[in-house]
């Protein structure tokens, strides 16, 4: 929940356990010790009763042997009074604090507990919001007649202890478990679960009541989520606001995202705007759980709706995929002038009615050829899927070209590059196919083809082969959106991961044991089992693997290539092979390409080789259009672009 409002004097008087098997009875501001060492405060809202002021989020904590473990840190005032509940159930100390997401009503409290010598703890999305978007929102929430004098009295803190999925604390008689299972309510959203006491808490993830702002959301997502945590074993549910719960409290969060999802896709698809949905939608048994019914929560729906139309920022974009703005011309950009027409590839009725969804004043134009988008690129303000000298020379407006690829090489022509015109690519988007490409390659050198065989059990052992990835170390030349994928499938092989990037800004992930500059490359290639090129052509990287860097591989070593051809002298690596000075080499890419009937590559000793077949799969293509969907709402919008080229660095 995210609300900035007034307080609530808290009094603390910790009651007793209840029965086995009972949830207690509990009034606002209360303490239960619902297992041993473990307490739950009832935090004040209402959804319907404006007499009711707001006290921020539930609290729980956990006394361990030497010290206590809080969830949530809850706004200043509030952190104040739940260090003196803590003091009246133990006199420990309170050493960590878990914020479950970065909203104000969950994590504005961390500077007093630090002052009360706990350290923050937070998931790594979580972290990141509060250091990025934290001191603005900070800030605001301290301002004006309802701003919040404790958070304007008070500082931002942000945590000191930062983890990806799971954190664990056990004292041999408690276990704490910190979890992020993905983006719900936030991206960050943390659980704490409790093993041993079968008690899950799962912060603004789940409630119990219609207190979901969704502001921050991806509804998908959310779903997930919440089946992942239902797979827990759970007995009780400490949510993050609203009374405690069984673990079916979980169901009926996940049930009112599914139903919604499913009611407001129907209004889209029959033409309806959210007015006209909210009108529809009906859930009977929503009003039983909350109070509430499902057709006033007109933001829950919205958000939805705006979900389901594109005109929200597909989060697993930038979680999953790394992928950020670039340099490009906005709104506040001097001479910026909202842009009328876009020439866009010949997309199916559907697609192209998704795209004027989002950009009505906009006029798309489909084609069906480079040609053609040349001939109609004179007033046009950009081109998607496209890129040529021609649409370059002939579009005297163009202010942004899109292509639907990673590699950029053939569309960087002279007139593009000295223009204005921004580029952008699919960067980091085909990394998880492109990434199982590379795997499958190295698993039929390791394991041999899978095949139905030759006619009998004797002769296809003899083909067959039993090598293991586990213990053995890869040199990922590349650590970009594909590198990294690689990287964690071989980390997952149990294969120790050695790394090779440009980027001095990169930081090393904690599936890659080194990384390393590309001047490191000649004394890593002896160490490495297997070596796999993932990086873009340009004219630095043409041809940098040949004769030197194959010699100086392992005899055992086997070689993946799956970024370009153009990266590899064909003749040396042929050579490499024939002589025997590597075990063998996969390729989805090769120079020439395509690969000619008779190519001496073709007749190269254990060598495998698959079509250039790695960028294609479902998914990609999901998230190519999702991404072409997003910058279109960006350009129109104003805002910068996702996935722009250094057209000077070539990628």
């Amino acid at each position: 929940m995210r609300r900035v409002v007034g307080l609530l004097l808290l009094f603390v008087v910790p009651l007793p356990l209840q029965a086995q098997g009972e949830l207690p009875k509990m009034n606002f501001n209360d303490v239960r010790e619902i297992a041993p060492g473990i307490f739950f405060r009832y935090s004040a809202i209402s959804a319907t009763d404006q007499n009711v002021v707001f006290g921020g989020s539930n609290n729980i904590w956990v006394v361990m042997e030497d010290y206590v473990v809080v969830f949530d840190a809850n706004f200043p005032k509030e952190a104040g009074d739940v260090i003196e509940a803590v003091k009246k159930t133990t006199d420990k100390p309170i050493r960590y604090v878990l914020d479950s997401h970065h909203h104000g009503d969950h994590a504005y409290g961390n500077a007093v507990f630090t002052k009360a010598g706990a350290s923050i703890v937070a998931q790594t999305h979580c972290a990141r919001l509060l250091r990025i978007s934290g001191p603005q929102e900070f800030a605001d929430a301290g301002k004006g007649a309802t701003g919040r004098k404790d958070v304007a009295a008070s500082f931002l803190k942000v945590p000191d202890i930062i983890f990806d999925e799971k954190l664990i604390l056990d004292d041999g008689k408690n276990r704490v478990e910190f979890l992020f299972l993905g983006h719900a309510h936030t991206a960050g959203d943390a659980f704490m679960y409790l093993p041993k006491h079968k008690v899950l808490c799962t912060g603004d993830a789940c409630t119990n009541g219609p207190f979901n702002y969704m502001g921050h959301s991806d509804s998908a997502s959310w779903i997930r989520v919440l089946d992942k945590a239902m797979q827990l074993d759970v007995k009780m549910v400490c949510p993050g606001h609203g009374p405690l719960a069984g673990p079916e409290v979980l169901k009926k969060q996940q049930r009112y995202f599914s139903e919604l999802r499913e009611q407001v896709r129907k209004g889209i698809d029959a033409g309806k705007e959210l007015d006209d949905i909210l009108k529809t939608i009906e859930m009977p048994w929503h009003k039983e759980w909350t109070g509430i019914e499902a057709n006033t929560r007109k933001d829950e729906t919205r958000h939805v709706y705006d979900e389901l139309l594109g005109r929200i920022m597909p989060w697993d974009l930038v979680e999953d995929f790394g992928i950020y703005e670039g340099p490009s011309p906005t709104k506040k950009t001097s001479g910026w002038t909202a842009p009328k027409r876009i020439i866009v590839p010949n997309l199916m009725p559907a697609r192209l009615l998704e795209l004027k969804r989002i950009a009505p004043e906009v006029l798309f134009v489909p084609v069906k050829s480079t040609e053609e988008a040349a001939k109609e690129a004179g007033d046009a303000d950009a081109v998607l899927g496209f890129c040529t000298s021609d649409i370059v020379s002939a579009g005297k407006k163009l202010r942004w070209i899109a292509v639907g690829h990673a590699g950029v090489e053939k569309d960087l022509v002279p007139e593009l590059v000295k223009s204005a015109i921004v580029l952008t690519n699919t960067q980091r988007l085909y990394g998880p196919n492109v990434a199982d490409q590379a795997m499958a390659l190295l698993l039929n050198l390791t394991r041999g083809p899978i095949q139905k065989g030759p006619g009998n059990w004797k002769e296809l052992k003899s083909v067959s082969k039993a090598d293991e990835l586990h213990g053995k170390s890869m040199l990922i030349v590349g650590l970009g959106g594909i590198g990294t994928q690689i990287a964690k499938r071989a980390q997952a092989f149990g294969m120790r991961v050695l790394a090779i990037d440009a980027n001095e800004a990169l930081v090393k992930p904690d599936f890659v044991f080194s990384l390393s500059r590309p001047e490191m490359m000649m004394e890593l290639l002896p160490k490495a089992d297997v070596v796999v090129l993932a990086v873009p052509l340009t004219e630095k990287t043409r041809g940098m693997f040949g004769a030197k860097q194959l010699s100086a591989m392992k005899p055992s070593a086997f070689f993946i290539n799956i970024a370009r051809g153009g990266l590899v002298k064909t003749p040396d690596l042929i050579a490499a092979l024939t002589k025997g000075e590597i075990a063998a080499a996969g390729l989805d890419v090769s120079d020439p390409e395509p690969l000619p009937d008779g190519h001496p590559l073709w007749k190269a000793p254990n060598l495998v080789i698959s079509p250039h077949i790695g960028g294609q799969s479902v998914g990609a293509m999901d998230r190519q259009w999702r991404l072409y969907r997003e910058n279109v709402r960006r350009f129109v919008a104003g805002e910068p672009l996702l996935c722009v080229v250094d057209k000077q660095r070539g990628y």
